[in-house]
């Protein structure tokens, strides 16, 4: 089902719409979070909220733009957590997670430890930009939410793709 008709039945509070819609989006969600805080973990949270919050602030919608709408929730949820974050002390107890597991390698863990280092070497926007991307949004959608030119937008996703490239040609 197209996303922005869902919006008028979970403005009804129709669960199945919102189901749906969460299926639709929210990885996008997700990409959007982890561009901006860089924690997975954290990242699922927002998602949970971002969703909490469309459920709970449904009528706020202006009617135009349902997707671009929820990336604006979900972006400005992750600015809220990191501000909010400068002002306490954390400790990320992560790294101890697989203390047991010292002499096992997990590929996928590695892959994935191998393109987080890659992404740090954009810059934030280059980030959300290729994170979007891969979440399966648009340029024109991307451009909307970071509130940027389309054109813009390709060319920070097609240069951040060949920086990468580069980045794990050496790594190799």
């Amino acid at each position: 089902m197209q996303i922005e008709k869902l919006a008028s039945k979970i403005a009804q509070r129709d669960k199945k719409a919102f189901e749906d819609l969460y299926s639709e989006t929210s990885r996008i969600v997700y990409s959007v979070c982890l561009g901006i805080v860089h924690n997975r973990s954290i990242a699922q949270e927002l998602t949970q909220d971002v969703f909490v919050a469309v459920w709970e602030s449904i009528n706020g919608y202006g009617g135009k733009g349902f997707k671009t709408w929820i990336i604006t929730i979900a972006r400005n949820k992750s600015l809220n957590y990191l501000r909010s974050a400068k002002r306490e002390i954390s400790v990320d107890f992560s790294q101890y997670d697989n203390l047991g597991d010292g002499y096992t390698i997990d590929e996928r863990e590695e892959t994935r430890s191998t393109l987080d280092s890659a992404l740090r070497i954009l810059q934030e926007d280059e980030r959300q930009i290729v994170l979007m991307r891969n979440a399966g949004m648009k340029a024109k959608e991307i451009a909307d939410v970071l509130g940027l030119p389309r054109g813009t937008v390709s060319w920070k996703y097609s240069t951040a793709l060949e920086r990468m490239k580069q980045f794990l040609e050496r790594e190799q």
